[in-house]
């Protein structure tokens, strides 16, 4: 006997994916369970969501997987969104998940926005605290993990470009609730190093649990208290962590952070072959300036014969200092004494004939010369002798300050004369194309003029001429 109640499964299976459709209450789900047979097939992934007693088959398709922060795997607790759909084909229903995190992880996060709203009103993430990061660091200081992908991005990074830092690697742990502290005591190792020009402090990619240990409020305090540049290498560029915004300089990659420190070989010879070159240029043009300038002074009247007047001006100098030495005190001295013992040896001389005369006369003059006479015109005779001395020092005293005078006088000349000296008064010499300008008519308005000072050289442009 036919029945007409009997209907298709495949009837079924659409009447209870119509059911599901209709159903608001399975449009957006909100579930919590635990990952159980994961797997990827293509861009896409597959697996169950349990609990203890029941569990539910689950898909996160590849356009909702670019907002995950973490890789799925079993035994994960996880929180989704998604809506409840019927595979008709083989009778089964699964959940299709448009948002996934781990359990846990909006309070972490929740708590990463308040530390850093706290630590960004107190100023930790201000710049005027970063320090510039030297572009050719002596000694770089490393934090992170010593079994690790970082600290092997790192050192391939320094070696493959331009190695000239050494570098002082201090292990931490990266990862779970001991490395705050860990992390800690390393910057403390690195702080106490002098030699420290830059420190990098990181770890590789992970998920947002995974680097939550550089949300650590002491870590961030800590660093802050950094008395170098310090770069921050936590995650992937789409990672952020207060690290980041506490240090000197926030790289997106542990690479990234090798790569600011570096430079590539090539650069650097480029840039200083271009700085060779622009000193060679330079040094050139000074060099010819100069040389266009000595050529056009040397070729002046007052320059021209410049070191003959010296020479003349020097031997006359010379002339008068020899002329000088011959009237020294010490000269004339010995010239006075000399005098002066030839003086009483000739009056020693006449004395001893006219006392010979006076004792062969002795009797004629005993009655018309006394003894009292004698002393007296002796004494006059002693008293003129040093009146004649006397004057003689005074008139060898006038002729020095006389020759003293007149050497001055000439030094002074020769100083006015000297063309460098008067530049230093306060005037000028204007050149135009390397030769000295003597009047406003070698001059018309926009010419290019160069100014030489006793310090230096100013260059000028005529605006207007005036003549007088």
């Amino acid at each position: 006997m036919q029945n007409n109640n009997y209907i298709t499964v495949s009837e079924l299976n659409r009447y209870l994916f119509y059911k599901f459709e209709e159903d608001f209450s399975l449009k957006r789900v909100f579930l919590q369970g635990e990952i159980s047979n994961f797997k990827q097939s293509g861009p896409h992934y597959y697996f169950s969501i349990k609990d203890e007693n029941s569990e539910i088959s689950a898909m996160l398709f590849n356009f909702e997987r670019a907002n995950l922060k973490f890789i799925p795997k079993d035994g994960m607790s996880v929180q989704v969104i998604g809506k409840v759909q019927v595979y008709q084909k083989r009778g089964s229903y699964a959940i299709i998940c448009s948002q996934m995190q781990e359990i846990g992880i909006g309070l972490l996060y929740q708590n990463y926005l308040e530390l850093k709203d706290k630590l960004a009103k107190e100023g930790l993430f201000d710049e005027k605290y970063k320090k510039p990061i030297p572009e050719y660091p002596n000694v770089v200081g490393i934090i992170t993990a010593e079994n690790g992908e970082a600290i092997n991005d790192i050192v391939s990074t320094f070696n493959n470009r331009l190695p000239l830092a050494k570098l002082v690697f201090y292990p931490a742990i990266v990862q779970g609730l001991e490395a705050p502290k860990d992390l800690i005591r390393a910057l403390d190792l690195a702080y106490q190093n002098k030699e420290i020009d830059c420190l990098i402090i990181g770890r590789g990619g992970g998920s947002f649990e995974d680097l939550n240990c550089f949300n650590d409020e002491n870590l961030a305090r800590k660093l802050f208290l950094a008395p170098f540049p310090t770069i921050s290498a936590v995650g992937h560029e789409g990672d952020y962590t207060i690290c980041d915004f506490v240090c000197s300089f926030r790289a997106p990659t542990p690479t990234g952070a090798a790569m600011k420190l570096t430079k590539v070989k090539t650069e650097v010879i480029e840039i200083l072959s271009n700085f060779s070159l622009r000193l060679k240029k330079g040094m050139t043009k000074v060099l010819t300036d100069k040389y266009n300038e000595w050529k056009s002074l040397s070729t002046k009247h007052v320059l021209e014969n410049f070191i003959e007047i010296i020479d003349n001006k020097y031997n006359n100098v010379k002339s008068f200092d020899e002329r000088l030495k011959l009237l020294t005190p010490e000269i004339i001295a010995d010239r006075l004494d000399k005098e002066i013992s030839d003086l009483k040896r000739l009056l020693l001389v006449n004395f001893d004939k006219k006392l010979n005369d006076s004792f062969l006369n002795l009797d004629n003059y005993q009655s018309r010369l006394r003894k009292e006479l004698l002393l007296n015109r002796i004494n006059q005779n002693y008293d003129y002798i040093i009146n004649f001395d006397n004057k003689l020092d005074q008139n060898i005293n006038l002729l020095i300050d006389s020759y003293a005078d007149r050497t001055n006088h000439l030094i002074e000349k020769m100083t006015l004369l000297n063309p460098l000296n008067i530049i230093k008064k306060g005037y000028t010499v204007v050149y135009k194309e390397n030769n000295i300008i003597y009047n406003v008519q070698e001059l018309k308005e926009n010419d290019q003029i160069k100014i030489k000072f006793s310090d230096g050289s100013a260059y000028a442009n005529v605006l207007k001429i005036e003549k007088e």
